[in-house]
């Protein structure tokens, strides 16, 4: 199966780090983007080409935030397909416009699980 890109905007470079890591360890090509407006830069340059086929998006970013990145998304004729993943900390339930959510912390598990039912992709390595 070929293999599929997910844009990773995450301010915090540890957790960008490891989630990094681990989706590409499991076959997917991750595109990571420390802030809101690096995601929204990829997003513009990919839309009518090759948008990713998974966003996973912190909420509270610097420059510009979560929320106006899932906005702009879901207000775009092409992007507003892409499956989007909020992760945060600080909310407590999906905003409107995400396809899922994730509460930090979260288990590589629930990630996994999330992931693989998103983006389309059969799991390569055990999540048990």
């Amino acid at each position: 199966m070929a293999q599929k890109t997910v844009l990773l905007v995450e301010d915090d470079a540890d957790i960008r780090d490891i989630v990094q890591d681990v989706l590409e360890a499991d076959g997917y090509d991750v595109v990571p983007a420390s802030h809101g407006r690096q995601a929204i830069e990829f997003l513009k340059g990919v839309r009518e080409t090759t948008p990713p086929a998974l966003v996973i998006l912190d909420l509270r970013m610097p420059l510009v935030s979560g929320r106006s990145v899932l906005d702009l998304m879901r207000g775009d004729q092409m992007l507003s397909a892409v499956p989007v993943v909020v992760m945060s900390a600080v909310s407590q339930e999906k905003p409107d416009g995400a396809t899922a959510f994730l509460r930090k912390p979260f288990s590589l598990e629930s990630l996994f699980d999330t992931v693989h039912t998103l983006a389309g992709m059969e799991p390569t390595l055990a999540t048990a």
